[in-house]
């Protein structure tokens, strides 16, 4: 497992590599997913604001309400919000950084399944990144 640390006052955000990933989208296991999103909500939850979070999190959640009606532009939507990411993450600092290294290959892995596979995939990436955000609050998250 890869982690960053920056101060004592903040914790070590846990960076899953890409076994973990696979097992969380590709695989769809939900013990791992649980078990690393409440390490990394739990990193992050006095390093990253809600609204820094609900901003990249709006956005994926309606690509996610679009697929079933437009799945090649939701897809399309999808691979657009890599750079999204990486936007934030510049503008918002280390920990939005760390996240992004979380939520950057998970995404990555949507496109690597099959093409039938896609809206599953990017569900499952939907509710790895909701746990994290759930337990970003559950742990304080302002």
């Amino acid at each position: 497992m890869h982690s960053q640390v920056y101060s004592r006052e903040q914790q070590t955000v846990p960076i899953p590599d890409r076994s973990v990933i696979a097992r969380i989208i590709a695989e769809g296991d939900p013990e791992t997913l649980v078990q690393w999103a409440e390490d990394i909500g739990r990193a992050i939850a006095r390093q990253v604001t809600t609204s820094q979070i609900r901003n990249i999190f709006g956005t994926a959640r309606q690509i996610q309400l679009r697929w079933p009606n437009d799945p090649e532009g939701a897809y399309r939507d999808a691979v657009l919000l890599r750079p999204k990411l990486s936007y934030f993450a510049k503008r918002e600092g280390r920990a939005m950084e760390d996240l992004r290294k979380v939520l950057t290959p998970a995404l990555e892995m949507v496109s690597q399944g099959p093409e039938a596979e896609r809206q599953v995939r990017f569900n499952r990436f939907m509710d790895f990144f909701e746990a994290i955000v759930a337990f970003h609050k559950a742990y304080g998250g302002n």
